[in-house]
């Protein structure tokens, strides 16, 4: 099963050699995806702004950010319904890519802006999301409850007017590659008796009280002790606390999946990767082979 596995990485590989790290997508691919999240704003409507979608370039992150109006109390439930369709949306777009051998555009990170009316001030509610984050909450994978506790605790407010100097830590980061890594981390883990224990715990944590949180901190330590050059090495500089923490989350997530549900996702990770003109980093491959030779899997 590996051995298949490392044949298709190593097809992507191939295939994407010659794009450069700067051919990206042009602002037809964008205008694209723009039209496309309008026409499913209308299916479920939702009060938007057309005026203030767009398509913007932050590091190596595309960030997509819409507006969207609430009535004066349900800005909670306006938020997630948009959520909820853009995770509909990325999720069909990026399965019928696949089973058409196709490249599409979807942004690395979601910002929903939500104008609310609160006594006689307008407030404006951001909320930025990782794309990936709200594909997993489309397909059943993380819960409403999950994605609302994260968002309550990453929402911002501003008055009147949206503050584009002030944009979150999140957007310096390569969001991509994150991702990628996070899930290939899980798929290498999966089989990895020398990870049996604390698997056997992540499975059973959604069902006691306390533990997920714990077993989040035990990940994010295995992590640091055991990935943390490997991550050095791929990136070209140390990865700080929040980036550990921001794949460890996702580990936690891909681990608890059977393997090929995991091989799955890492497949949409590579892609999503390498559509932006990246190289999958061979580094990985190295690691986990020299890995796997040192303790004998």
């Amino acid at each position: 099963m590996m051995k298949i596995y490392y044949y298709f990485i190593f097809f992507i590989y191939c295939l994407f050699t010659s794009i450069q790290a700067d051919s990206g997508f042009s602002n037809k691919n964008f205008n694209f995806f723009i039209n496309d999240i309008h026409k499913e704003l209308q299916f479920f409507r939702i009060n938007f702004d057309s005026d203030f979608s767009n398509i913007s370039i932050k590091a190596k992150n595309s960030i997509f950010e819409v507006t969207v109006n609430s009535r004066r109390n349900n800005y909670g439930e306006i938020i997630i319904m948009t959520a909820g369709v853009m995770s509909r949306y990325l999720s069909k777009v990026m399965d019928d890519a696949i089973i058409n051998n196709s490249i599409i555009f979807t942004p690395t990170i979601i910002t929903i802006h939500c104008v609310s009316i609160q006594g006689r001030d307008k407030v404006i509610l951001s909320i930025s999301l990782n794309s990936k984050l709200l594909m997993q909450f489309g397909r059943g994978e993380v819960s409403a409850g999950m994605l609302w506790s994260y968002i309550k605790n990453n929402i911002s407010s501003s008055k009147d007017f949206i503050d584009d100097d002030i944009f979150p830590e999140i957007f310096m980061s390569d969001i991509d590659f994150e991702n990628m890594i996070s899930t290939r981390i899980a798929l290498e883990g999966k089989n990895n008796p020398r990870l049996s224990s604390i698997i056997k715990t992540a499975l059973k944590a959604s069902w006691v009280p306390g533990l997920e949180s714990k077993l989040e901190g035990m990940l994010v330590s295995h992590l640091q002790e055991n990935h943390s050059d490997l991550m050095e090495e791929v990136m070209g500089y140390k990865l700080n606390d929040d980036q550990m923490l921001r794949i460890g989350k996702q580990f936690f997530i891909q681990i608890q999946k059977p393997y090929l549900q995991i091989k799955q996702s890492h497949i949409r990770d590579s892609l999503k990767y390498v559509w932006k003109g990246n190289l999958y980093p061979k580094a990985l491959d190295i690691f986990y082979e020299e890995y796997r030779k040192e303790h004998g899997l």
